[in-house]
């Protein structure tokens, strides 16, 4: 089994409120993508210098912009409190691409579209994200986005740590196959040591094929002991059952959303990698359906959190979706995680 690596996961958040904020996120961005080798020389810089000069001239009071290598290039994320895109797009929030030859936010927006492998962005009055991945494309390792076109399976989020920098004591990881695993931990605390908590139970998870969740479970708890500690949800999708399966210890929670219904995942009591012993797995077990979108949150995040006011979000790319939850329900006192996932079949 594959999975995302625990240095892959992580954003680095970039404020973006001046011109002179422009300039420090293409040099961040170019120390980032220095010996990425899916990249062209100046790409990269290119697309950042777009990105923040959008935000500066057309959000108020400008916005950020996410980043973090992503298999053999980088991810670009922009967010912002908008309005920013036209009247038109802020009505009907759907995805298309800006027109060629124009001139403001559109243009910059093709700018980044002609560069990118892959590009979304979605616009409300709540705000605009715009999302760049930069490389030769999904490898189907866990990079955070789809494995090609035509598969199954596309996912993706975003992990943002404390302050925007540093080490996040979070991470996630998809294993994507006809039988899909994902993973988010939360490693006790922020910085370092909680980092390598969660760099613990996401090894654990690379290193065995996830069949059991009981088994992961106790897997993260072994692997976890020397470490602080922390808490962590999984999930098992058999699409050939129709079904999805459900464990965790402290407090990782989500929800399964298809059509007008909602399954709330919830968690249950405990931590992982303390001496005491391992706590009682609960399964939790609802329908999957074709179509179906999967979201895992870490305690970053409100439990009040919903997609009241975003019609078609979940049309979107899962980064957009995860960046959007992130913006307007993540804590700004502690690492945040969102994880989306959703099944292709079925979706136009």
């Amino acid at each position: 089994m594959t999975a995302l690596s625990k240095s892959e996961s992580e954003h680095r958040r970039h404020a973006v409120g001046a011109e002179e904020d422009v300039g420090a996120l293409r040099r961040a961005v170019a120390r980032m993508a220095a010996g990425q080798r899916g990249l062209r020389a100046g790409v990269a810089e290119l697309v950042a210098t777009e990105l923040g000069t959008n935000l500066v001239r057309h959000a108020h009071p400008g916005g950020y912009v996410l980043a973090r290598r992503a298999g053999d290039g980088i991810e670009l994320i922009s967010v912002d409190h908008g309005p920013g895109l036209s009247t038109a797009a802020l009505t009907t929030s759907v995805n298309v691409p800006p027109p060629s030859g124009g001139c403001g936010l559109n243009a910059g927006l093709d700018v980044v579209r002609r560069n990118a492998t892959e590009f979304d962005w979605y616009s409300t009055r709540l705000g605009t994200v715009v999302y760049a991945r930069l490389g030769t494309g999904g490898t189907g390792t866990g990079t955070g986005t789809s494995t090609s076109t035509n598969s199954r399976w596309r996912f993706g989020g975003v992990n943002i740590p404390l302050g925007g920098d540093g080490e996040s004591g979070d991470a996630w990881a998809v294993a994507p196959s006809p039988r899909l695993a994902a993973l988010v931990v939360d490693g006790l605390g922020h910085g370092p040591a909680a980092a390598l908590a969660a760099r613990a139970a996401i090894t654990a998870f690379e290193q065995t094929p996830v069949t059991d969740l009981d088994r992961l479970i106790r897997h993260s708890h072994e692997a976890m002991h020397g470490t602080r500690g922390g808490v962590l949800g999984a999930c098992l999708i058999d699409p050939e059952r129709s079904g999805l399966t459900f464990a965790a210890v402290g407090n990782i929670t989500g929800r399964v959303l298809t059509g007008g219904r909602r399954v709330h995942l919830l968690d249950r009591p405990g931590t992982l990698g303390t001496h005491l012993p391992v706590p009682t797995t609960r399964l939790q077990h609802c329908p999957w359906e074709a179509g179906a979108t999967l979201i895992l949150v870490s305690d970053g995040i409100r439990s009040s959190w919903h997609l009241d006011g975003h019609p078609r979000l979940l049309e979107h790319h899962p980064a957009v979706i995860a960046a959007v939850l992130h913006r307007d329900h993540g804590r700004p006192t502690d690492d945040a995680t969102v994880l989306v996932v959703r099944d292709n079949i079925g979706v136009a």
